[in-house]
């Protein structure tokens, strides 16, 4: 690349008395696997470098440099194959642009507790599924295209918070260091019952994009995510004697397993999109509490 743009800067005056005085409006270099474009317009010199690929065919996607010349002015930009990709909520609204790889956004799901895939197992039973929910909050993402394929690896950060809500007489407390779930006696039920807990989430994906026409493009995508917990709790809610309410946290870490895996599959058109996501681990750690693995189905917006 230095090469190239060294060349450039050496030949730039023959280039633009050539493109003046000689050449026709568009003159294509070649060198190694670049693909050199001079074109003149308007007493406006361009000059542009892409990739080829192995047919000798411009990959418009691939530009490394452009330079735009005129007698008052001269702009360059070098680009680079590897993009940060930082939500563009953050962005002035003339930086925006649609995103080419996805995982940056904002999403929410329904999650259940299946015994590997038996959603007859202890938690999956007693779950509130209507109210079970888990969201995700993913900061950024950075993506590389991988050679010349239309698959690009996708990397990150983000935080996924789970809501989990029980029937009103069951609750997760902790017995002799181990997880279980407890019942209250009839006519006692709580107002409300749930477990909370909380992961930062570090993926690895690849993704495929095709386009639709009119500006807009479909994509799938899958891979895995490592999450790691930061915040886990169970409380119940319940009234006095009284008939006040109140609130009860259970004390302990709840043995909810501190380093686990998610394999997540994503799809959608441009910047909205669904997500399965399923945990091939128990959420407790080994013999500290009842078997389950995470579930979840929802739609994700992307920044």
């Amino acid at each position: 690349m230095k090469k190239i743009i060294i060349l450039i800067i050496l030949f730039l005056p023959s280039f633009y008395m050539a493109a003046s005085n000689i050449l026709p409006s568009d003159t294509t270099y070649q060198y190694k696997n670049k693909q050199v474009v001079v074109s003149e317009e308007d007493d406006q010199l361009n000059i542009k470098v892409f990739h080829q690929d192995e047919s000798g065919n411009i990959i418009e996607s691939e530009k490394v440099f452009e330079g735009i010349y005129t007698e008052q002015r001269s702009i360059e930009r070098q680009y680079e194959s590897f993009e940060i990709s930082i939500p563009d909520i953050f962005k002035p609204k003339r930086d925006r642009r649609p995103s080419r790889s996805h995982w940056a956004g904002f999403g929410v799901g329904f999650a259940n507790l299946p015994n590997g895939l038996d959603y007859k197992g202890d938690l999956s039973t007693i779950i509130n599924s209507s109210r079970s929910r888990q969201f995700n909050l993913n900061f950024f993402d950075g993506s590389q295209r991988l050679g010349y394929s239309n698959l690009t690896a996708i990397t990150g950060i983000g935080i996924q918070f789970n809501s989990i809500h029980w029937q009103n007489n069951k609750a997760i407390e902790v017995h002799d260091y181990t997880s279980i779930i407890t019942t209250t006696a009839p006519n006692q039920e709580y107002r409300r019952s749930r477990l909370h807990y909380t992961y930062l989430t570090f993926p690895l994906l690849f993704e495929s994009n095709w386009n639709l026409g009119g500006g807009s493009y479909f994509f799938l995508n899958a891979g895995v995510v490592a999450k790691v917990k930061t915040a886990s709790s169970s409380r119940i809610w319940w009234n006095d004697d009284n008939g006040r309410k109140q609130k009860t946290k259970f004390p302990g870490d709840l043995n909810i397993r501190p380093v686990t895996l998610d394999v997540l599959a994503q799809g959608g058109v441009n910047d909205f999109g669904f997500f399965v996501s399923y945990s091939p681990f128990s959420l407790f750690r080994n013999y500290k509490g009842p078997e389950a693995n995470q579930a979840t189905i929802g739609l994700q917006l992307y920044f």
